[in-house]
């Protein structure tokens, strides 16, 4: 099982120094990945309802530093460590554009792009980024399409009904000619998208029943395109939180051996790639110091 960490992309202290300190740290424990989010305003009136359950927990006061941008940044402040989206929300976006944001992280990271993407949740925010609200699932399965259209063709083009464009040169292409790419989402749309185009499935803040449930929606899709479900990747987001009470949310809480026995129920299901969000006091070095306990003294412990 692979570790992720989501850097401090979000709140007061989301800056160049913390970015920097906490995904140089991550890399040099050993850590696979280093994880960002997407949301560009945070609407101040918000009805709809989060889709882990109650009202959308940031504050529209928050920093929120662009996810693209800052994985460009932490590129260049680490060597090693995969670079991932939890998840960019794609029909915010106009996608030849999006696109070239993708190829120059996948090429100045030197191939190290994981894309989680998904299709969006809170209506009140594609408002506020002058997108449409209707048709998303099928605007983000034609960027998909753009997107391999663009980075396999020597001479792309497109016809879609959303989305068109004549033979392009396209360049640069990603590092490796192919991107990784994660589907997240809690809908049938998702889990038909995670079968059709994706390497992995990208699942947030479940527990292990729900998370498999899903996972097996997704390997039924994949069947039904011919494609062995075996090859896609389960991943998961989940919080890593010393000192936090019993969570029912699949989150890393308690003692050692309490977190041992969660990622036991991951194993079982077929978990790949765990990621975590870390909740901690102290700040950045209470971060860090979260990130290295779990580093020295669950992971080896791990079978």
């Amino acid at each position: 099982m692979e570790f992720g960490i989501h850097l401090p992309q979000l709140g007061w202290r989301a800056n160049r120094e913390s970015v920097k300190e906490v995904a140089q740290r991550a890399e040099a424990l050993g850590y696979e990945s280093c994880w960002v989010s997407d949301h560009i305003a945070i609407p101040e009136k918000i009805e709809t309802e989060y889709p882990m359950g109650g009202k959308f927990p940031v504050s529209p006061d928050l920093p929120w530093l662009d996810p693209l941008g800052t994985l460009c940044y932490a590129a260049a402040c680490t060597e090693r460590v995969r670079l991932g989206t939890s998840v960019l929300v794609l029909p915010w976006r106009l996608p030849v554009q999006t696109a070239k944001l993708i190829a120059t992280l996948d090429q100045l990271s030197g191939g190290r792009t994981i894309l989680g993407i998904g299709a969006g949740w809170m209506p009140e925010e594609f408002a506020a980024v002058g997108m449409p609200w209707d048709h998303r699932g099928a605007r983000t399965d034609e960027q998909l399409e753009v997107f391999d259209a663009l980075f396999t063709q020597e001479r792309p083009e497109y016809h879609g009904k959303y989305y068109e464009f004549e033979r392009i040169g396209f360049n640069p292409k990603p590092f490796t000619g192919n991107l990784t790419i994660w589907v997240g989402g809690f809908s049938p749309g998702a889990y038909r998208r995670a079968g059709r185009w994706g390497q992995g499935f990208h699942a947030a803040y479940g527990t292990p029943d729900r998370v498999a449930a899903q996972w097996a929606e997704v390997r039924r899709e994949a069947e039904k395109q011919g494609r062995d479900p075996d090859s896609l990747t389960l991943s998961t987001r989940v919080w890593l939180g010393y000192g936090m009470e019993e969570q029912s949310d699949g989150s890393l809480w308690g003692s050692d051996e309490q977190m041992i026995d969660l990622l036991g129920r991951w194993a079982e299901i077929g978990m790949s790639h765990v990621v975590m969000d870390v909740l901690s006091s102290g700040g950045i070095p209470g971060r860090i110091e979260s990130i290295e306990r779990f580093a020295k003294e669950v992971r080896p412990k791990l079978g």
